[in-house]
């Protein structure tokens, strides 16, 4: 059990069952129960001396759950509380426990441990399917919206220096309005959805793939609304244990996902020499 928990309600049923095997465990169930938005900010060792238990008795509990230990079931109970973990909700616990040193080291931790994740994305064949697709010569799209969009222009711009037509769409233009016009079969679609997921890009991906778009996905988890949406799609872990998610290990994944492309371009070379020529003609630098 755990791996797969992606509801508080799945949460609490698990935890149920494990409070009935120790006291400890029901201890340690109980305040998970009632504390779960604060646990996202604290260290094993915090969470140990808030329930007082020993820090062993934290780590057998989390592998009795089915984790490889406390820092692995974090990762899930942020996929589970990304959609509560509003800003302001975040700064109330974060000023609440005094975020200081320890709570950076703890997010450097999650950060590194997401990263490593990368490695096994890049074999999957869904990240392969998307890299093909970059690499084509159809008509490319990407789209996002709101805090996920922030991503999407550094994206493009990379893009537009390795192909031709690539083009950012945003709710509330005349392009994002009309793309259902466009032939399913002469275009493929980006869509970038992470937490918290936007009803306009959710809705907006349902629509083009009901009409038969080729939707690939970049999200967070395998519940992701845009899961069903894609014809592939890849899931990059973010850190949501801070005021504001953290997109660093998205950016290195789309710096990857693009050099992989860029390799399957055929003519790249000769293109991207002729973009530095008209740079230095156009005095683009300092």
């Amino acid at each position: 059990m755990g791996k797969n928990i992606e509801t508080f309600g799945q949460l609490t049923n698990m935890l149920k069952l494990i409070a009935d095997t120790s006291p400890t465990y029901k201890k340690i169930a109980m305040y998970i129960n009632d504390n779960y938005l604060q646990i996202v900010f604290m260290t094993t060792n915090e969470l140990a001396e808030q329930v007082g238990v020993s820090q062993g008795s934290i780590s057998r509990f989390f592998m009795a759950l089915g984790y490889r230990g406390y820092n692995d079931f974090l990762q899930n109970l942020q996929n589970i509380v990304s959609k509560e973990l509003t800003a302001p909700k975040r700064l109330q616990f974060t000023e609440k426990h005094g975020v200081k040193d320890k709570y950076m080291h703890s997010i450097f931790d999650n950060e590194l441990a997401n990263m490593e994740k990368l490695g096994s994305i890049m074999e999957t064949d869904n990240y392969k399917k998307i890299v093909d697709m970059i690499a084509s010569d159809r008509q490319l799209i990407l789209m996002s919206a709101r805090m996920s969009a922030t991503i999407v222009p550094y994206v493009r711009y990379i893009l537009n220096k390795m192909r031709n037509m690539v083009y950012e769409y945003k709710p509330s233009t005349p392009q994002w309005d009309t793309v259902e016009l466009m032939d399913p079969e002469k275009v493929n679609i980006m869509a970038v959805m992470f937490p918290r997921y936007p009803h306009v890009l959710v809705e907006k991906c349902q629509r083009l793939k009901e009409k038969g778009f080729h939707i690939y996905g970049i999200t967070d988890s395998e519940f992701s609304p845009l899961i069903e949406c894609s014809d592939a799609a890849v899931c990059v872990p973010l850190t949501v244990s801070s005021i504001f998610d953290i997109y660093s290990t998205p950016m290195i994944f789309f710096n990857i996902l693009l050099r992989d492309a860029a390799k399957k371009i055929p003519g790249i070379s000769m293109r991207m020499d002729k973009i530095e020529k008209i740079e230095l003609q156009n005095k683009v630098y300092y």
